[in-house]
Order: C-alpha cells, then sequence, then structure tokens
C-alpha cells in the first residue's frame, strides 16, 4: 500500500499528469523575504529558514508548504548573511550574496515561467 500512494505522488507532483502553468500560478503567491541568521539542521526537503525581514527588520521565517521543493533546490548555495528575495506575484528566487545576486525562474518540464 505504501508504495502505491508512493507511485501516485510521484506521477501527480512530476509525472505527465502535473500541470505546470497551475503550479506556477499558485507559487506566485507565496513570498520570502528574510536576512538569513539560522539555516535549518535538517537535511530533508523543507524548506524553513529563520531570519530577520530586510524592509521591517522584524523576525521571520521563511517556509511555505507550496513552495518548499521548488525553494529547496538552492539550500546548498544559501549562507548566513545572505537575503533572500521572493516576492508575492512573482517566479523569481534571488539570493544577494555579498559581491553576487543568484537568480532563478520556476522552471517546470523544460518551460521557463516568469
Amino acid at each position: 500500500m505504501k508504495y502505491i500512494i508512493l507511485l501516485c505522488f510521484f506521477l501527480s507532483s512530476c509525472g505527465p499528469f502535473y500541470d505546470c502553468d497551475s503550479s506556477a500560478e499558485d507559487l506566485k503567491d507565496d513570498e520570502c523575504l528574510i536576512i538569513v541568521e539560522k539555516i535549518p539542521s535538517n537535511t530533508d526537503g523543507r524548506f524553513d529558514y529563520r531570519g530577520i525581514n530586510p524592509f521591517t527588520n522584524k523576525k521571520c521565517k521563511c517556509d511555505s508548504d507550496r513552495s518548499d521543493r521548488w525553494w529547496a533546490k538552492f539550500k546548498e548555495q544559501i549562507e548566513i548573511g545572505d537575503t533572500i528575495i521572493k516576492r508575492k506575484g512573482e517566479l523569481l528566487f534571488n539570493i544577494h550574496k555579498k559581491d553576487t545576486i543568484l537568480s532563478f525562474n520556476f522552471e517546470c518540464k523544460g518551460k521557463i515561467y516568469k
């Protein structure tokens, strides 16, 4: 039974029936504005960073049930002190480092969404 559930999840999330356009629209609703102070210790697919909002200077966290898998692709490139900017209504994930900005558009089945 467990394998059937996993197979159904796999087919619905990245198989031929996965609707990239709908996903792109859903991902636009999330926002992440944070200067990273704490990097999650776990190595699973969750994206749960803590820090300070660069615009309000208030403590905040960046996590999302909807965007976790997309944002988690960039975990290897995020360090303490980096600023993450993903604005609501956009499909661009930015990591601002001291001397570089890394920008990533949402991509699905070879199509780049902007």
